[in-house]
């Protein structure tokens, strides 16, 4: 047992009046005539006795009223065990979770205002001499260092809800940074949370004491709009597209007769209704046209009440007008290629001769297809190349008696494998890679004995493990006879056999027109349509060819900086580095260049999701002795949390106490007539 206010114990020097009162009885004798003494001795003997013996009970009541008394003062309490020594400066870590989860209500009260009470409570419960560090979900510079009582409580009023998401294992690290850099044992840590599941687990240091506080908000339903996507790959203008939308209930109600919205351009394009069980989701699909090209701003909204953060889900998606395609033939156009592509609204195709073959045809181009070329001339390979390179799809499918020298100079040149020999063994493939991006998403379900195309003539390609060949198509003698090749920031993809009947059955088979059609689609730079603020993935946009030293810039709302830029071939990732607090839309523009780009950022959904860990859930979890939970379901956090350091006070049972003893002596004196 240990006292918070010691210095009260010299009052115990006044137990030394009653004992003083008791030895010198200062009544005066009274003489009293008595008619017979014959019994006066023996009656004088009796009530003697038991007058010491009331007069001793007194003073010990009087004596213990007085102690406790003065130990309430003291306010004596048993050291909490989890805390370590009780001495000496102490070093006090108090993470306080600002996440959007934390605005639920308990017994009419947020629950970050309860937290930042008890935070206070914590500061105000230590000395003066204490140093204090403040941690939230936002991870600001200020927050690292320790600082006195009255700075800290400062920190803790301008703490506001954030959109940030931590896991308890950063948070831990964090704590155990900043408390480590001092040399004192009294190293003490608060975790002040709702304690999402989704948040993890904390990394236990023994050489600190930890208290988790979990702060529990009275029951309730949240639906939100998990995630969004196009069924298609490619949006194209005037062409109707596919919005799948994942709604998630994680409550525990059903949601009956909700509403979606779509607004496109902050026009309302499309509505529908849902509804959802308890702890599950749906999948709902929005179909609307696309009629304004380039960029398309696009939210998604329902209604839910109270947690309305993850209500809003924000698009930003480039409308291409056509895809185009480029084809090089060597003396006439492929009937094939033509059939596939001339002629189709969502296609802008182009086909030339390798002898009028322009360099600055290739600019723009989704696909480049090399048509039964003779040869390669070295302008038309270096031009090929630099397209590859800087992102282009190329696919090349050979003449008869080509020359193989020259393609093969031009294979090398984009590492693909060479030109080995011509073989006229008929032979049918193999099978499809279906884990290609080209197949990945074409069928549903593969038959067991599919129809696969037979190839009559065909050329043969070394096998080389430096390629880096991707096969796509492969024949029953194992050898291949589509395959991909990356190369640069593009793909280089190489048939086996003219588009020829005579060569193989690969032009009129079921499995031609979706390869051409998403070796084309997948040249398509569509980017992600969405990013979630707080998310380490990196903003992907084009890298702009443009003189001098020249940066993005991302603008919004109040707010405009520079982000992080790092350029990787022709794209260019920018970081943002938490820099945005807000979701909505963004603009990326390159100084001074007049064109910018869209950005569309979430809250994260990972604070949508209301399950979470009780105070029975996390001593299952931390059975160290370092660890202690604090059960605050059933009161006042802060009530609560301002005696964890002090440990069990025993001030109220010392009042208690002294008034029993004081209740004795008043009985003692009234009562017990001697």
């Amino acid at each position: 047992m240990q006292f918070l206010f010691p210095f009260f114990l010299f009052a115990l020097a006044a137990l030394a009046i009653p004992i003083i009162i008791h030895l010198f009885n200062f009544r005066r004798y009274k003489t009293v005539y008595f008619s017979n003494v014959q019994f006066l001795k023996e009656v004088k003997e009796e009530t003697s006795s038991r007058s010491r013996l009331k007069h001793l009970l007194v003073l010990i009541s009087r004596l213990l009223a007085i102690a406790f008394l003065v130990f309430a003062f003291a306010q004596p309490f048993i050291p909490n065990k989890h805390n370590g020594a009780s001495t000496g400066r102490k070093y006090v870590s108090v993470y306080v979770d600002n996440s959007f989860s934390m605005s639920a209500v308990s017994d009419g009260k947020n629950l970050f205002d309860k937290a930042k009470l008890a935070a206070k409570e914590i500061a105000s419960n230590y000395s003066a001499d204490d140093q204090f560090q403040l941690l939230s979900n936002d991870f600001e510079g200020k927050h690292q260092r320790l600082v006195g009582k009255e700075e800290f409580i400062s920190m803790v009023d301008e703490l506001e809800i954030s959109p940030a998401v931590r896991k308890l294992s950063e948070i831990s690290k964090r704590q155990k940074d900043a408390l480590s850099r001092e040399n004192g044992k009294n190293q003490i840590a608060y975790l002040l949370s709702d304690f999402q599941k989704n948040m993890g687990a904390l990394n236990i240091d023994s050489a600190l004491a930890y208290n988790l506080v979990p702060l529990a908000a009275d029951a309730q339903a949240n639906v939100y709009i998990d995630t969004v996507w196009f069924n298609e790959p490619v949006q194209l203008l005037n062409q109707q597209t596919q919005l799948i939308v994942k709604i998630s209930n994680s409550g525990e109600k059903a949601i009956e007769n909700n509403r979606l919205v779509l607004k496109l351009n902050s026009q309302t394009k499309a509505m529908a209704d849902f509804s959802v069980e308890p702890n599950s989701f749906i999948y709902d699909t929005m179909s609307f046209v696309l009629n304004q090209a380039n960029w398309n701003k696009a939210e998604l909204q329902i209604q839910d009440y109270p947690i309305t953060y993850d209500d809003n889900y924000f698009l930003a998606f480039n409308v291409i007008e056509k895809i185009k395609v480029l084809a090089v033939n060597e003396n006439r156009s492929n009937q094939f290629l033509d059939a596939l592509f001339k002629d189709q609204p969502e296609f802008d195709y182009t086909s030339t001769l390798a002898s009028v073959f322009d360099a600055n045809a290739l600019k723009g181009n989704q696909l480049v297809v090399l048509n039964n070329l003779k040869s390669i001339s070295s302008p038309l390979a270096a031009s090929i190349n630099s397209y590859v390179t800087e992102g282009g799809s190329v696919a090349g499918f050979p003449a008869d008696k080509c020359d193989i020298e020259s393609y093969n100079r031009f294979l090398n040149n984009l590492q693909a494998n060479s030109i080995a020999g011509f073989s006229e063994t008929q032979q049918d493939l193999a099978g499809i890679n279906l884990q290609q991006n080209i197949f990945k998403d074409v069928f549903e379900r593969i038959p067991e004995n599919m129809n696969l195309p037979r190839a009559k003539k065909y050329y043969q390609y070394t096998r080389s493990t430096a390629s880096n060949e991707e096969t796509i198509l492969t024949l029953k003698d194992g050898t291949s006879f589509f395959s991909r090749y990356p190369h640069g920031s593009g793909s280089l993809y190489v048939c086996g056999s003219p588009l020829d009947q005579a060569f193989s059955d690969l032009p009129v088979h079921a499995i031609f027109v979706p390869m051409l059609y998403k070796m084309a689609l997948l040249n398509v730079r569509s980017g992600n349509i969405s990013y979630f603020i707080g998310d380490k993935t990196r903003v992907e946009v084009d890298a702009k060819k443009v003189s001098g030293e020249k940066v993005y810039k991302i603008t919004g709302d109040n707010v405009e900086f520079i982000p992080e830029q790092l350029t990787i071939g022709n794209k260019m990732l920018l970081g943002l580095n938490e820099q945005i607090k807000k979701a909505g839309f963004y603009r990326i523009g390159l100084e001074n260049s007049g064109s910018t780009d869209l950005l569309a950022l979430n809250f994260d959904r990972k604070e949508s999701d209301m399950k979470f860990q009780n105070a029975s859930q996390l001593k299952e979890q931390y059975p160290e002795l370092n660890v202690n939970v604090v059960n605050g379901a059933n009161a006042e956090v802060a009530t609560v949390v301002k005696e964890l350091d002090r440990g069990t006070p025993l001030w109220k049972l010392c009042l208690m106490l002294t008034l029993l003893f004081l209740a004795i002596e008043i009985a003692l004196l009234r009562f017990w007539k001697v």
